[in-house]
């Protein structure tokens, strides 16, 4: 049967409605009001379904991150972000915990309402990660830390422009829906090969601390290098710069995550570890916290707008949500098996279990909230 926006040959559990229009199990996208956004692609109701896979026509939005998965691979993309696949909280790694606990704890210093025993319960963080952090965030008042006053903690990125393109062979043909042939811009003065189609392109995200000319990033890290460096953070600063042309820095507060090991043969209470991590911090702070200037109690590093290549960002993103919906379209979400093992350096993916048997363990992995 042929729907008039859902392609019907991608989803098996398509049950039709008698206007013929969606599917049963349908849900629409919502704005940040709460209304109905007819532009975006909508959601699946079925249980351990997160989108709607027969509705190719609505955009999904983006941000630096889903941009990076599809890049690296996509079928991670497909599993992520269109199946909505994650993994449970207690089961991510202990980095990860790690930096979402440092993220909470400087937010919530900053004002934000953050229950930090919830996170740790939530994350399940181990007591030796823990008391690494508290012992950072410690050092950090004693060291009494400014940051200048005037700051919007995270503030929302809402990056659109639209992205003309002519017909090719991966635009959909006719029998996708009738209603998406009015996307066509002009299409009854203009020839076949004349048409041309334009849709938003939109990319989400936050900005840790946003004032009016510049703005913040807070990270944790085993290697914070990797974040000092414009070369390795172009994705996602460009993408925050185009989002304000008023922003003009940024500075990147980065925290090197203590490396502290209990020695061998000998197991040391957290609240040893603690006592000797926070002293080592108190001793060398500049190793801890980067750029960090006594004399001012300040650290990070400032890199400013014309350090990263917004057009070059730009173009890669209309590029690679051309490539997304081609993918969606044809339904051919390729595996790169180059990166089953190194998503990132020295990091596997998360989600390579799934690939390898078919099947998601509901203990380790859950279907994201559809809101």
């Amino acid at each position: 049967m042929t729907r008039t926006l859902l392609d019907s040959s991608l989803c098996p559990n398509l049950k039709p409605t008698q206007d013929n229009r969606e599917c049963a199990y349908y849900e629409y996208a919502e704005n940040d009001k709460m209304n109905i956004d007819s532009g975006k692609c909508g959601f699946c109701k079925r249980p351990n379904a997160y989108r709607c896979i027969a509705d190719v026509t609505r955009i999904i939005p983006q941000s630096h991150s889903s941009i990076g998965t599809f890049l690296t691979c996509h079928q991670l993309y497909y599993l992520q972000k269109i199946l909505g696949i994650e993994k449970r909280p207690a089961f991510l790694s202990t980095a990860m915990k790690a930096g979402v606990l440092w993220d909470s704890v400087k937010q919530k210093h900053l004002g934000a309402e953050i229950n930090i025993k919830s996170i740790i319960d939530t994350y399940e963080i181990d007591p030796i990660t823990v008391v690494k952090v508290k012992a950072l965030y410690n050092a950090y008042k004693e060291l009494e830390m400014q940051v200048e006053p005037g700051y919007e903690l995270q503030s929302k990125i809402n990056l659109t422009y639209d992205i003309v393109i002519p017909p090719s062979s991966f635009i959909p043909s006719v029998t996708v829906g009738a209603e998406a042939i009015n996307l066509w811009q002009e299409k009854e003065v203009q020839s076949n090969d004349e048409r041309t189609w334009k849709f938003p392109l939109t990319v989400n995200g936050f900005y840790d601390r946003k004032y009016p000319t510049y703005f913040t990033e807070d990270k944790l890290s085993s290697r914070p290098e990797f974040y000092l460096d414009p070369f390795y953070i172009q994705s996602q600063c460009s993408t925050y710069f185009l989002a304000d042309p008023k922003l003009e820095w940024v500075i990147m507060e980065v925290v090197q995550f203590p490396k502290y090991k209990s020695p061998k043969n000998k197991e040391e209470s957290a609240d040893v570890v603690y006592k000797k991590v926070y002293d080592d911090i108190l001793s060398h702070p500049s190793n801890y916290f980067m750029g960090f200037k006594r004399d001012k109690r300040v650290y990070g590093r400032k890199l400013f707008r014309n350090e990263f290549d917004l057009v070059a960002t730009q173009e890669r993103f209309k590029q690679v949500t051309i490539e997304i919906l081609a993918a969606r379209w044809s339904n051919n979400f390729y595996k790169n098996f180059k990166s089953c093992s190194n998503v990132m350096p020295g990091i596997g993916c998360e989600l390579q279990s799934i690939c390898r048997n078919g099947n998601m363990s509901e203990t380790t992995y859950q279907i994201r909230d559809k809101k």
